[in-house]
């Protein structure tokens, strides 16, 4: 199941206060995703390995400028894999940058999959 997600501003508005830098993004998501030629496919696999590199400490710390006071909440707790997603579709949604999700089941597990397009 593909769900394409369309950008809103209204709800940006609330969480930023300046527009984030998408090379900011495109650069860890080329550090740790896997490439294909038009979207990096972000999975467990690859917040497995941010977390692994302590890629993630750095690119949190980037983003708190761009963040109100009061939502930078989202960037000081404990990650997790959906605390992370979060973060990740809050940039893509106020960017415009296009993203796909797609649920993969795995013994009786499910994870959901991000395609965030760059093209």
């Amino acid at each position: 199941m593909d769900i394409l997600q369309t950008p809103t501003k209204q709800m940006s508005k609330q969480i930023f206060r300046e527009k984030v830098q998408n090379n900011l993004l495109f650069d860890l998501l080329e550090m740790i995703c896997l490439k294909t030629h038009n979207y990096f496919l972000f999975d467990i696999n690859a917040f497995k390995k941010m977390l692994f590199n302590d890629q993630h400490v750095a690119f949190l710390e980037a983003l708190k400028p761009h963040y109100h006071l009061g939502k930078q909440f989202y960037l000081e707790r404990d990650i997790s894999y959906n605390m992370f997603t979060t973060i990740l579709r809050q940039i893509c949604k106020h960017n415009a940058i296009m993203y796909t999700s797609q649920i993969k089941y795995n013994e009786s597990n499910y994870n959901i999959q991000y395609m965030v397009f760059f093209q």
